[in-house]
């Protein structure tokens, strides 16, 4: 497991150069996904993956879905919409390429996101962990009490854990996951096949899908 903040599917670093694009300022949308709690580099990367796998795809769809990919969680929605635009224009294999993915894989992964916003193509070699969120203040994490008493939400993607007596909420989907504080202590949800883990000797909380991958 990772000892630091992040996703499994993450573990290759993004490489790749930046291809400029006419009418689209990728300095700018490059900061406004950093802005949503994402990459600018690996938007960067992903953005070019795809171009470069096939020019003809919209840039504006592109982008959400390289922000997506790059962790900016409210970009999902508008991303696998735009996933299923270009895949009906025959450019998915851009799609695919801004996401990391085999184009053949891109059916399966589509389908799969919308009853299971943690899979992807790599998480049964994963054994099921997906991310893990928070770490030590000291370290540039977010807490300085361990997490502790994880629980599930309502929301699709949702739990909290508490780390000393302030409560936390963890949004989270593969590419990317988000925390803000609780004012009080929240009423578990239902229990699904998502659950997030917490150690008594460990800053990071993570997040573990068990059952089939």
């Amino acid at each position: 497991m990772i000892r630091r903040p992040g996703h499994l599917a993450d573990h290759t670093p993004p490489v790749g150069t930046p291809v400029p694009v006419e009418g689209l300022d990728l300095a700018l949308a490059g900061r406004n996904v950093a802005a949503a709690g994402g990459s600018a580099e690996r938007f960067a990367v992903s953005f070019a993956a795809g171009r470069a796998a096939a020019e003809g795809i919209d840039p504006v769809a592109l982008a959400g879905i390289a922000g997506w990919r790059a962790g900016a969680l409210g970009l999902r929605d508008d991303a696998l919409r735009s996933i299923d635009s270009v895949r009906s224009t025959g450019a998915g294999v851009a799609a695919a390429a801004a996401l990391g993915m085999d184009a053949a894989d891109l059916g399966a992964f589509v389908d799969r996101q919308r009853a299971d916003r943690y899979w992807w193509p790599g998480r049964r070699e994963a054994n099921g962990y997906v991310c893990a969120v928070g770490g030590f203040r000291g370290l540039g994490g977010a807490w300085t009490a361990p997490p502790a008493d994880g629980r599930p939400l309502d929301a699709d993607g949702a739990f909290a854990v508490r780390t000393g007596e302030r409560w936390w909420r963890i949004d989270a989907d593969v590419w990317g996951s988000h925390l803000s504080p609780l004012d009080d202590e929240p009423e578990p949800g239902a229990a699904g096949a998502a659950s997030v883990l917490t150690f008594a000797d460990s800053y990071l909380a993570w997040i573990h899908v068990a059952g089939p991958a």
